[in-house]
């Protein structure tokens, strides 16, 4: 994880590779984050944070809701059952086109989602990621 920006890494989970272009460009264009990392379904992304076993992978994640085979409920669960503390530090933005209050009210439930935007990513959901972050590293010091 790189400290020199204020985002040092961020993953994207999103079964769209047209969003991953938007979101790409948009996290670019920021200026606000050091590592962009980017995975099709949450299997895949799962896995790749399995595999940093007890270091810490990514400072946030931008989580789709409704994915195919596992969607982003589903990877918060496994997560957060499989990875514990170490993924407990890791800050979650809901993005996604979903219009039900249900899925803002379950996303609610999981202490790692600090955020529930509607897409496109904006440049001022990343500056609030940003700002979530700076608060999280001042209230564990």
């Amino acid at each position: 994880m790189s400290t020199s920006s204020p985002i040092g890494s961020i993953m994207l989970i999103d079964d769209n590779e047209i969003d991953h272009h938007m979101c790409k460009r948009v996290v670019e264009r920021s200026g606000l984050v050091g590592e962009f990392i980017q995975f099709l379904s949450a299997e895949e992304a799962l896995d790749h944070l399995r595999q940093a076993g007890d270091r810490p992978v990514v400072d946030a994640i931008l989580l789709d809701v409704n994915m195919p085979r596992m969607d982003g409920f589903e990877f918060l669960e496994t997560a957060t059952a499989e990875l514990g503390e170490h993924f407990a530090r890791v800050v979650v933005m809901m993005l996604t086109t979903s219009l039900n209050p249900r899925d803002k009210e379950r996303a609610a439930q999981f202490a790692v989602v600090k955020d529930y935007s509607s897409k496109p990513l904006l440049i001022e959901y990343l500056q609030r990621l940003a700002e979530i972050l700076e608060d999280q590293t001042k209230n564990a010091n």
